[in-house]
């Protein structure tokens, strides 16, 4: 049941998917994509913001970037002396959250219970307060 739930939610956030289900549901639809590296058939827009950014500095980060991990972010800095710290962490070229291992492995980490939750969220805002709210 948990995988198929998991294969379920995968499939509704494929970009494909979502433009056809729910075309106002990400303000990303109208203009420039956020990563233009993926098909949208490839491109899961799940996690429209990683759960791998490093939010404790004020200048951000990529959890994935540390090497104990085997994922290779392509993220980087992006540098402006109008930031606080001069610099945040721009991950527009970083596609590994977008794709389905990622995602897959993510959600397996999940009960059932957060899983029926994430069905419920039918926009980004929405998406974007659960995972708040379980900080994983």
């Amino acid at each position: 049941m948990k995988s198929d739930l998991i294969k379920k939610i995968i499939d509704e956030n494929r970009l494909t998917n979502r433009k056809k289900e729910n075309p106002f549901s990400c303000p990303c639809y109208e203009g420039t994509r956020c990563h233009n590296t993926l098909s949208d058939d490839e491109m899961i827009c799940l996690f429209c913001v990683c759960p791998e950014y490093n939010k404790k500095n004020l200048e951000g980060g990529c959890k994935l970037k540390e090497p104990r991990n085997l994922w290779n972010s392509k993220g980087k800095w992006f540098y402006n002396r109008n930031l606080p710290t001069g610099q945040i962490w721009d991950c527009s070229d970083c596609t590994i959250p977008h794709t389905e291992k990622f995602v897959e492995e993510y959600l397996n980490k999940l009960t059932i219970s957060q899983l029926k939750k994430i069905e419920t969220c039918k926009d980004i805002y929405s998406l974007w307060e659960f995972f708040e709210e379980i900080k994983m």
